[in-house]
């Protein structure tokens, strides 16, 4: 994965915070390979929160591009940045992992502006 967890805040990327705590990489790898495919940067950021929608929307008022993904035990929030942080534009629970690549993918095509992957 060519991605990145390179630390530097100032190009614009993707933000994706997940909780360290209670995740691995290895548990969400797809989510960033959906990013990636869609050619956009990410930046992966280690937490020390549980709360998903407060790690996503952290992640997208961190992020040049407005745009942030969370992760936690609770599932993965796709948040943009103009959005309550209490309605996120999506959200899975966990154990749906057929659906990491799309919700990846969506926060890609959320930066170009394309059509959304479903997510159903």
């Amino acid at each position: 994965m060519e991605g990145s967890n390179t630390g530097i805040n100032t190009r614009p990327s993707i933000k994706v915070f997940y909780d360290c705590a209670h995740l691995s990489l290895s548990d969400f790898t797809n989510v960033l390979l959906g990013i990636e495919e869609e050619g956009i940067p990410y930046d992966l950021q280690a937490e020390h929160c549980m709360d998903v929608l407060e790690l996503a929307y952290n992640a997208s008022l961190s992020s040049r591009l407005g745009v942030g993904v969370g992760i936690s035990k609770e599932g993965i929030v796709l948040q943009y940045e103009k959005l309550n942080k209490a309605a996120p534009l999506f959200r899975i629970k966990f154990y749906q992992k057929e659906h990491f690549m799309n919700i990846g993918a969506n926060a890609a095509r959320l930066v170009k502006k394309m059509p959304f992957r479903n997510l159903e």
